[in-house]
């Protein structure tokens, strides 16, 4: 990165620029189950009332055919995004008749891996590939661990702030360049510092025993390959987080992937490389079986999306394109963070208040000083994603620095958030908007409390109603359905 954060927040404020931080672009993703009264997985067929899935593009499924995805446009505003995901999903509800919205990440009950529907898409060639790709990630990684799902947020700076920054320090060097080279510092740092988002905002920290054989599975792949963990990670139920980010979740696809965003050119070459090379496992898997085509090829990647990461840089694609196309022939346009477990307390899965927080979090990692990530420091990123998702509630948890030793999360908390408060405070001088101010301190308070985190909320609640894991779920379901939620009657009503 060209700056560091004193440096730069110095420019903002003696300019009076603050009022550039606060602009921005903002979409959201959001992944969910149909499940029935009783918590099963609702195994019919994705409602027609929804039209075709391919074409209709704000409600469509991702990786089931019970596995919903709303989709909003961008807007330039939080409130708006939150007020366009809510008509999305208000629409959802109306259409779902006797079924309900799952409110968790971690999957409701399951049936046996056979009966899980993976999604349809008949009637085109593209389609049929969607299909084929599904049916791939099935084969290669179980489809229980596919139903896991989650919270896109989708985020650009405003073009007068990235105008802005390559006045003072493009150097005249070619924009697109400089704009790649700030987002790609940007991933390094939300890599790097990920670990309080999922302290903060992780909600996944139990679920279901049709889950237990992913975690089983798992387990005796770590008993082979990190001994010196296996007690650490059995003890998860007594301080997780977000199962969802970790071992036991997605996070346990391509454990040994070297993409560290250090640059488009070695993401793209590395991305590349992927998806042309064979891989023996999933080779062995064969490509047909009975006649039908069973994955899409049997190479590390079948395509660029098989590749999972916390954060994506994106652009959209043209015809003809894919997204890795579209970003070697346009540059970075915004910023896919994929971090987010559902909220079951929000009846949209997150707030406006995070995503508020989530603004001020990309403008730290812009901020901050990006070198290159090494080998060892992504092996050190990945155990402290890990220790936070899987034992984060544990008192006096102890993180690894990246410049050697440790550190309590905490007391590394704080540091972050000074940063933090020193943007809202910039965010605020120019538009007296003290919500970012906020948002932030009511996210500080999470490091003395636990009590306030999402993860030890459900814990709590779970405890006081004596709930199982299948009961929180179907309370919290009806609690957020669209005929006990006063929010929305408020809503459609005015």
């Amino acid at each position: 990165m060209r700056w560091d954060f004193s440096e730069i927040s110095k420019f903002f404020l003696n300019e009076d620029k603050g009022k550039l931080l606060v602009e921005g672009n903002f979409g959201l993703e959001k992944e969910g189950q149909r499940v029935l009264s009783t918590g099963d997985l609702a195994l019919t067929p994705h409602p027609i009332v929804f039209g075709d899935k391919i074409k209709n593009p704000h409600i469509t499924t991702d990786f089931s055919e019970s596995q919903i995805e709303m989709i909003t446009k961008p807007f330039n505003s939080v409130e708006k995004v939150y007020e366009a995901l809510n008509t999305i999903n208000l629409n959802i509800e109306k259409g779902l008749d006797d079924e309900l919205l799952w409110p968790l990440s971690m999957p409701p009950k399951l049936p046996v891996e056979e009966t899980i529907p993976i999604a349809s898409f008949p009637g085109s060639k593209n389609g049929k590939n969607m299909e084929i790709y599904r049916k791939g990630l099935a084969l290669r990684y179980g489809k229980k661990m596919q139903m896991i799902s989650g919270i896109h947020y989708n985020f650009s700076f405003g073009e007068e702030m990235i105008n802005y920054l390559y006045k003072k320090f493009g150097n005249k060097n070619d924009k697109r360049l400089f704009i790649d080279e700030i987002h790609f510092g940007l991933a390094r740092n939300f890599l790097r510092y990920s670990w309080i988002l999922i302290y903060l905002f992780g909600a996944s920290p139990f679920c279901h025993p049709s889950y237990y054989p992913v975690i089983k599975k798992e387990l005796m792949i770590i008993q082979k390959c990190c001994p010196n963990y296996v007690d650490i990670i059995e003890n998860y139920i007594q301080c997780a987080i977000s199962l969802r980010v970790s071992r036991f979740g997605y996070s346990n696809r391509l454990q040994d992937a070297d993409i560290y965003f250090n640059s488009l050119e070695e993401y793209s070459t590395k991305l590349h490389r992927m998806l042309s090379t064979r891989d023996e496992k999933f080779s062995s898997l064969g490509i047909y079986r009975n006649g039908s085509q069973i994955q899409l090829n049997g190479n590390v990647l079948q395509k660029e999306s098989e590749f999972y990461s916390l954060i994506r840089l994106k652009q959209p694609p043209i015809k003809g394109e894919t997204s890795l196309d579209a970003l070697e022939n346009r540059g970075v346009k915004y910023v896919e963070v994929r971090i987010l477990d559902l909220n079951p307390f929000e009846k949209l899965g997150l707030s406006i208040e995070e995503m508020r927080f989530l603004h001020v979090f990309m403008i730290f990692c812009l901020f901050e000083q990006s070198p290159p990530i090494t080998n060892d420091e992504y092996s050190i990123i990945n155990l402290n994603q890990n220790l936070v998702s899987l034992i984060g509630r544990k008192k006096c948890l102890r993180l690894k620095k990246y410049d050697g030793g440790e550190i309590s999360l905490k007391s590394w908390g704080e540091e972050i958030f000074e940063r933090l408060r020193t943007i809202a405070d910039l965010m605020y001088i120019d538009t007296e908007d003290n919500r970012y101010h906020e948002c932030v301190e009511k996210e500080y308070r999470k490091l003395f409390d636990i009590s306030l985190l999402p993860s030890e909320k459900i814990n709590i609640e779970m405890g006081e109603y004596n709930e199982s894991f299948l009961e929180f779920g179907k309370r919290w379901a009806n609690n957020n359905s669209l005929k006990n939620n006063i929010f929305i009657d408020h809503l459609v009503n005015n």
